[in-house]
This record gives structure tokens, C-alpha cells and sequence, in this order.
């Protein structure tokens, strides 16, 4: 007989074992298999960006992260050997704008443990040495043929499925999808170093040389780094590099003194840009390297893949359990492909120019970049630019089907944007920023005042709490009271209003207090009310409390 589960995850790696925590976690029967012995060794991603671990501290595990890596500050630009100025990834604005204003250097096998780890204090854990041989889908669910590493096979019927293996997931060719794209002609090699060079033993750089780049970053440890860089034509086609060869790479391609001392790994690999047509098709859905791939400048891979899966899970969590329909699983697609997109266009660039062959362009990437740079990257602007895009704050959902706005502001975050970052200034939270009530994976209703009025009128408040307690989904009502200017100001509220923040932490609605019709008519859209309900207006079962900030 078939084995049964709600979710079936296949692929273990970052983005697969944060999908198993999210749904292990929101009370889901979840199994993830991967056909590797074990987790990752050898890690080619390598740095988490500030807007991933927000997402990780709804699971408790920002702060070990932090703990255990290398915050990235900054790093040297270079041009053939010579310092054009420093990349700064914070800036007095990064550190009122999140919790962890900095690159966080954590490699992906140092993030697989820690999932793993989580995963297993949930009550979960990953099935290794078992491969998918095949899939169906069928009216209610997928059936499932896996192989386990002593040979029996066996079939598991899931209502869904996640393809989270890889760039040549067998998932996504079980659904013959496209992966359109290409790969680059540019063979790039990445090494785990323990050397000495003229920037100091805890100094990252780039730099830009006439036949590629080389880019260093530091690890944790004195004088350990992380090196990627491209390869010679003659070396191009080896599928292995000794520690000699990196040398005489470095000695040859770059104007810089660089002394290893010891390598501990080397790996030689193209790089690629491809992207699904649709990341869902019928009850399999597709994240992270599965769906999209891409160059690795900006380091934005593992981060998409762990975006991918927030984005998803909580959805799925919802529909499994009977609180929302299955068409809020429709907004995965809608959201997650255009900004798979913007991540592709904008690492491509960046790439093209880095390796450029053309004439034009390799004098662009070597004398005018420089020059560029050294003209504005001092500048607040400047670097508030830089962090906030590399950070990935910038992810907004405007013209998603599941976000909802209807109010005319145009200050402040819109429907779709990430809530901002901000902290109370009265009530029993006061100090304590916004972002420390989404330590789960529930929706979050705000009730602010509005900076133009004394406080919020009593019927809203408890008309709200009956509304709420009519839906099967949990949704936490927090008064935040005028009093609080900061964050009237930073969420751009002048009038009574709601604010829905979505688990994800995206904003999910905002309209104006007294339109409860236009925020019943959403919720109802896409959650399940409870059973033997009356209508909101009627219902007479006591209120869901609320808190008043």
C-alpha cells in the first residue's frame, strides 16, 4: 500500500529543508527525501543577505546564524591590483531600515545544518539516500515512485509536491517544462583558501582584472577566504584544478600578491541562466535552483531559493488545513516569476560586465567604473542603494492577486511592499520593535490610529474583533495608538487605517479603518470561515483579543 503525506519536499538542500521547517512547523504531515548521502560539504553559496535573515528569525534562527558567521561590512574594489575605493554594505540608513543591516558570511553547509537541526527539533528529519524515479498526478494529489539506498522502491501518494532539487531537478522534467536560457562561455572556478595578501587576513575585495574577475571573501577564521574566479582558456576544460594551478592562475591573471597557503576544497564549474515558465503546475510546485537559476554576482541564489520557499509554505499551510482556498496558491506563480526575473536581468548584468570580451565593455568595467566609483561611492546615497539591493528589502508583490489595496495614500508601504522595520514608542511594547511580534507564521492585523486623531473609535475595534474570530485563519489584531509617531510616520498613516502583514512579512492589505465591507469582502476571498457561522455582522461567539500598542 502507498505511503500517504500532506506534502511530499524532494531535495534537502537550503531552500527544500526550509520548506519541510515551515510546514513541519504550521502543523503539516510533511516527508523530504533527497538522493545525496548526507548534507552538503563542499558550499558553493555563501552569503545571506539582511531580508533572508528576517525571514529565518520567524523560525528562531537568525540569531544562531549571526552568531556562528562573519558579518560583511565591506569590501575592497579593486582594478588590476590597485584599491579604487571600498563597498560598503552598511550605512546609517541600513541600520534603521532592519535588524541585521550587514551581508552574513554563512555558507550553504553551515545553513543546512542549521535546518537540519531545526527540522529535527520540530519532530521532522530528511529521508537520505532515496531518489524520485517518477511522478503522476492525479484528480487529489501526486503519486510517487522513490528509491530507497538499500534498492526497494516505494510509492507515496501527496497531495503536493515541492521540487526543490536543484538545477536539474528531476521534478521539473517529470513535468517536460522548459528551463529557457543559457549558459555563459566564462568557466569559473571557487576555492576555500587559507592564505596571506596585502589587504590583511580579515579583509574582503574584488577585483576587476582585463580577462575576468577574482573576487575574496573572508571567512570565519584568520586569514581563510572563499575565492571565485575565472579560469584561462587552457584551463577551461579541466574538471579539476590543483592548488598549483589556482597559484599560477592568480600569479598570471592578477596584478595582486597573494601567497596560499592551503586549500582545503577547489571546484570548477560554468555558470547558467535559466528560469521555468511556471514555477506550478497543478499540485507540483517548483522553488529555488528547480525553477531559476543564475550568475553568481551579488550572491543572491541561496537567498531567492529560502524567498521561494516562505513565499510558498505559509500558502500551502493554509490550504492543508483547510483555512484558505486553493486559489491563494495561484499568487506563488504571480509573485515569485517577476522577481525571479528582476534577480536574473540584474545578476546577468552585472556578470556580462565582469567577464566582458568586448572591447568597449572591458574598458567600461576597467577605467570608467573606477572613476564612476570613486565619485560617488562615498556618498549616503550611494551606499543606501547598494545595501538595499543587495540586501533583496526591496522584494515588493504591488499588482499581486492576494494583496489588497484600498486606500488612496501614496505615503508609506503599499499593498504587496515588506512591512517596514520600526519600533514602538508607547504602550506595554514600547522599545520593542514591530518586527518582534511575527515570531510565528500568522497574519498580523494593525490598527493604527492615524497621526491626526486622539484614538481609535471603540466599535471599530470590537466590530474588527467579531470579524476576526469568524475565520478559521489565526489573524492577531494590535491597536497602535497615536501616540506612536514613528511608526505612523514610517507606515505613512494620517487617518484611522489596517495594516495586514502577511507571514512573509509583506503586507498583505491596507484600506481604511472604517471600510470594514472592503476588508471583510477580501478576507473573504481567500479564507475559510469557521463552520456553523453566522454572518459577521451577526456573529455573536466572543471577540478575538486584541493589544494595544
Amino acid at each position: 500500500m502507498a505511503e500517504t503525506t500532506d506534502v511530499l519536499v524532494v531535495g534537502a538542500g537550503p531552500t527544500g529543508l526550509t520548506m519541510a521547517n515551515l510546514l513541519q512547523r504550521g502543523g503539516v504531515r510533511v516527508r523530504i527525501v533527497d538522493k545525496k548521502d548526507g548534507p552538503t560539504v563542499e558550499s558553493r553559496a555563501l552569503v545571506v543577505h539582511a531580508r533572508t535573515l528576517e525571514l529565518l528569525d520567524r523560525l528562531g534562527l537568525a540569531g544562531k546564524a549571526v552568531a556562528d558567521g562573519e558579518p560583511l561590512t565591506n569590501a575592497y574594489a579593486l582594478s588590476q591590483g590597485k584599491r579604487f575605493g571600498r563597498l560598503a554594505f552598511v550605512s546609517d540608513e541600513s541600520v534603521k531600515s532592519t535588524p541585521y543591516p550587514f551581508g552574513l558570511i554563512y555558507g550553504q553547509d553551515q545553513m543546512e545544518h542549521l535546518l537540519i537541526q531545526s527540522l529535527a527539533e520540530a519532530g521532522g528529519r530528511v529521508e537520505w539516500n532515496t531518489e524520485l524515479l517518477g511522478l503522476e498526478q492525479t484528480l487529489d494529489g501526486v503519486r510517487v515512485c522513490v528509491r530507497a539506498g538499500d534498492g526497494n522502491e516505494e510509492t507515496i501518494e501527496a497531495r503536493w509536491i515541492i521540487g526543490a532539487d536543484g538545477a536539474h531537478s528531476p521534478v521539473r522534467h517529470a513535468l517536460s517544462l522548459g528551463f529557457a536560457g543559457r549558459t555563459y562561455t566564462m568557466t569559473l572556478f571557487i576555492a576555500d583558501l587559507e592564505m596571506e595578501w596585502d589587504l590583511g587576513p580579515h579583509q574582503g575585495g574584488m577585483d576587476l582584472e582585463h580577462s575576468g574577475f577574482f573576487f575574496f571573501v573572508p571567512m570565519h577564521g584568520t586569514g581563510r577566504f572563499r575565492l571565485f574566479g575565472t579560469l584561462p582558456p587552457d584551463l577551461a576544460a579541466r574538471e579539476t584544478l590543483s592548488v598549483d594551478d589556482v597559484r599560477r592562475v592568480l600569479d598570471t591573471r592578477t596584478h595582486l600578491q597573494v601567497n596560499i597557503l592551503k586549500a582545503n576544497w577547489i571546484s570548477v564549474y560554468r555558470t547558467h541562466q535559466r528560469i521555468a515558465r511556471h514555477f506550478r503546475v497543478g499540485r507540483v510546485f517548483l522553488v529555488g535552483d528547480a525553477a531559476h537559476i543564475h550568475s553568481p554576482a551579488g550572491g543572491q541564489g541561496m537567498n531567492t531559493g529560502i524567498g521561494d520557499a516562505y513565499n510558498l509554505a505559509w500558502k500551502l499551510a493554509l490550504v492543508v488545513k483547510g483555512q484558505s482556498s486553493e486559489a491563494l496558491l495561484d499568487s506563488y506563480d504571480a509573485e515569485r516569476i517577476p522577481f525571479a526575473r528582476a534577480i536574473l536581468r540584474g545578476s546577468d548584468w552585472a556578470f556580462q560586465l565582469m567577464t566582458a570580451t568586448n572591447p568597449i565593455l572591458r574598458a567600461i568595467k576597467l577605467y570608467v567604473l573606477p572613476k564612476a566609483f570613486r565619485a560617488v561611492s562615498w556618498t549616503p546615497l550611494f551606499k543606501r542603494r547598494v545595501f538595499w539591493l543587495l540586501s533583496q528589502l526591496w522584494t515588493s508583490y504591488r499588482g499581486s492577486p492576494a494583496v489588497a489595496q484600498l486606500e488612496a495614500s501614496k505615503h508609506g508601504p503599499q499593498a504587496g511592499d515588506r512591512a517596514p522595520y520600526g519600533f514602538f514608542e508607547d504602550g506595554p511594547e514600547a522599545g520593542k520593535s514591530i518586527f518582534a511580534l511575527f515570531k510565528n507564521m500568522d497574519h498580523h492585523l494593525f490598527l493604527f490610529a492615524g497621526s491626526r486623531s486622539e484614538d481609535i473609535p471603540g466599535e471599530i475595534e470590537e466590530q474588527l474583533q467579531t470579524l476576526l474570530a469568524t475565520y478559521k485563519v489565526p489573524i492577531h489584531l494590535h491597536r497602535v495608538s497615536a501616540a506612536n509617531r514613528s511608526l505612523h510616520q514610517l507606515y505613512g498613516v494620517d487617518e484611522p487605517t489596517l495594516v495586514l502583514v502577511r507571514p512573509d512579512g509583506h503586507i498583505a492589505y491596507r484600506g481604511r479603518a472604517q471600510d470594514l465591507d472592503g476588508f471583510r469582502t477580501y478576507l473573504d476571498q481567500w479564507f475559510k470561515r469557521r463552520e456553523s457561522q453566522a454572518p459577521a455582522r451577526e456573529q455573536t461567539e466572543a471577540p478575538v483579543p486584541s493589544r494595544t500598542h
